[in-house]
């Protein structure tokens, strides 16, 4: 069956799928203890309609780590240093963002 025009009036739809465009950061923030720089790096990222975060040295101690997401970043993923207050990383997805969690490992020395 070939393709015909429309009739008058209407609109040709597209059949299938079009992927969302996701755009990746990557950023060494040398820590994020003070709640006024975390508070900035999540409106930035936003602004810059950041998809995936990937962010290193974020310089929390295990369990003393605050909570780095907000509406706008829901999932995030953590590993942080189990003794000293150094390294860590975090990957964070957008709300906008399809994503879902098939499944986890966890390395229990971070």
């Amino acid at each position: 069956m070939a393709d015909a025009d429309p009739p008058s009036g209407a609109q040709r739809v597209g059949v299938g799928f079009t992927p969302a465009r996701l755009t990746y950061w990557s950023l060494n923030i040398r820590g994020l203890n003070i709640p006024e720089k975390r508070s900035l790096l999540m409106r930035r990222l936003w602004a810059a309609r950041a998809s995936v975060v990937f962010l290193q040295e974020m310089h929390f101690r295990q369990g003393d780590a605050p909570k780095l997401g907000d509406k706008r970043y829901s999932i995030g993923f953590y590993a942080n240093h189990p003794e000293a207050k150094k390294a860590g990383v975090a990957i964070l997805f957008a709300s906008t963002t399809q994503f879902h969690c098939t499944g986890l490992q966890a390395d229990p020395q971070g």
